[in-house]
């Protein structure tokens, strides 16, 4: 988008909307303010009637065939791509890795005998183990 003199940034914003309500994605709120607008601004009617006529001009026309096929170059699409990938890759691994890192408990939290994650660990392995049965509330796992 483009500013041009003499039109206000408003214009600018309404011309927007009007090819936003030409494809029936112009919002109420929205609609309401272009046609407020409208009612006031000549220049915003005429370029709204020249692109409704523009836009049913194009959608309209028949379609035609090209005469050759339209092939794109793909040799140098894909080196573009693969250092973007390649960057992209690793500033992932990096942020992984420091979440990880932020992530872990902290030593102490682990060497305390009597925290719920080390009662938690007992308990789960009690669980798990054939024949065994669960600790008592409030006794000690090492």
């Amino acid at each position: 988008m483009s500013f041009v003199p003499g039109h206000s940034v408003l214009c600018e914003r309404s011309r927007e909307w009007i090819s936003l309500r030409l494809d029936g994605e112009l919002s109420e709120l929205a609609e309401k303010m272009l046609e407020s607008h409208l009612a006031r601004c000549a220049a915003c009617r005429t370029f709204e009637s020249d692109v409704e006529l523009t836009s049913r001009l194009v959608r309209t026309a028949p379609l035609e065939r090209p005469e050759h096929p339209i092939a794109l170059p793909r040799g140098r699409r894909r080196m573009l791509f693969r250092p973007v990938g390649a960057v992209a890759a690793t500033v992932a691994a990096v942020a992984l890795g420091f979440a990880a890192f932020f992530n872990l408990p902290s030593s102490g939290t682990l060497a305390a005998p009597n925290s719920d994650l080390t009662l938690q660990r007992g308990m789960r392995a009690a669980l798990l183990r054939p024949g065994s049965e669960l600790p008592p509330p409030g006794a000690q796992q090492m």
